[in-house]
């Protein structure tokens, strides 16, 4: 497989509109310098690396932030329309052939066959996919061969760019009406003299860099780790705090609602003085819990996809070949896997939310029904 250099499908060339001069502009795509050339922000790898070693790195892209959270919504609502509708049309026509059908009955049960039931078998695939698909499309840079590889769920295996063609950029985009601030993320981009995407088939030339966050900061910052990996080195990056792990452990993904106690209440209590907004804290923390009673149960389908459902991407023994020219592939040195234990005061917070989750079924038991 090489790298795409051709003009896109007709398929992929309606997704072309995804990333015309519009689209550019609409995601706040604002380009960094090359990618032999400093940044500007100090390298970072923390919650970014999956595994290293002298040739290769493999990062994550963060696409699977919000994955496991529908399942339980989507596979039984879906599975109760397919299975219980078609019992109910069965025992209305030909149980008790002597009910009335009138005209309206008559173009209910044809829409319903018609677009009703594909719709179900939608919902129920992207149910599945929620819970067994994949936990993330890892991306890996090979210095040797100067080549990046995202991986890709298809027979032609992974997408392979030219790291020396690739344009790096930031995006600033908001996901309305679920958020407001935007989220900053860094993409490396392969495009055409006209500054038109690449496609390899029907996918873009794009790979993500770490997850999305909410300064330019910290994203600039995960791409400059890379940048330093392929142009200097594995010597010359700075040590790693955390790596990234595909099964969480512990008690984590079960309470950590939407990864807030992980990414900023964990740390809290090492920030300078200047930096603590304790009023801040206080209102997060009593939000989330005034909603735990409906989001708890969405954190809680997450930890059982992240732990037991989601599949772990597997590379095709080229890959794997590639990356053994430098040796095993192992998580960086000294570095301690992201789903760490509890802290006391996240185990405070995860009791508080639990008990807001409760206390309204406890309520209803115990006031309503006792």
């Amino acid at each position: 497989m090489t790298t795409a250099q051709t003009q896109p499908s007709k398929k992929a060339l309606r997704l072309l509109k995804a990333y015309g001069a519009l689209d550019q502009r609409a995601r706040g795509w604002q380009n960094l310098p090359p990618v032999n050339r400093y940044s500007g922000e100090i390298a970072r790898g923390n919650d970014l690396v999956f595994s290293m070693n002298a040739t290769t790195l493999e990062i994550g892209q963060g696409l699977s932030g919000l994955r496991g959270y529908l399942w339980t919504a989507l596979l039984p609502g879906s599975l109760a329309m397919l299975i219980g509708y078609p019992v109910f049309l069965a025992f209305r026509w030909f149980l008790v052939p002597e009910l009335e059908h009138d005209w309206f009955m008559l173009f209910a049960d044809f829409v319903f066959v018609v677009v009703g039931m594909p719709m179900c078998v939608l919902t129920l695939a992207m149910g599945f996919n929620d819970l067994f698909g994949y936990a993330d499309s890892p991306v890996r840079f090979d210095r040797a061969r100067r080549k990046v590889y995202v991986w890709a769920s298809r027979k032609a295996g992974p997408l392979e760019l030219d790291w020396d063609r690739l344009q790096p950029l930031t995006q600033s985009a908001t996901a309305l009406p679920v958020q407001v601030n935007p989220m900053k993320t860094v993409l490396l981009v392969e495009r055409d003299a006209q500054g038109n995407v690449l496609f390899d088939g029907d996918y873009p030339c794009v790979a993500q860099v770490g997850h999305a966050g909410l300064t330019r900061e910290a994203s600039v910052a995960a791409y400059e780790f890379v940048r330093v990996f392929m142009e200097q080195g594995p010597q010359a990056l700075p040590p790693v705090k955390t790596y990234l792990v595909w099964r969480p452990r512990g008690l984590r993904p079960f309470v950590d609602i939407f990864g807030l106690m992980g990414t900023l209440m964990r740390s809290y209590p090492s920030l300078p003085k200047h930096q603590r907004k304790p009023g801040w804290l206080v209102f997060g923390v009593v939000m989330i819990g005034l909603f735990s009673v409906a989001l708890l149960p969405l954190q809680l389908a997450q930890g059982i996809a992240q732990r037991w459902g989601n599949r772990i991407p597997k590379w095709g023994q080229p890959y794997r070949d590639y990356a053994a020219l430098g040796g095993t592939m192992a998580p960086p040195s000294g570095a301690q896997p992201n789903d760490l234990p509890l802290l006391p005061h996240e185990k405070l917070i995860a009791t508080i939310w639990v008990a807001c989750a409760l206390w309204p079924w406890v309520w209803l038991l115990v006031v309503k029904l006792g």
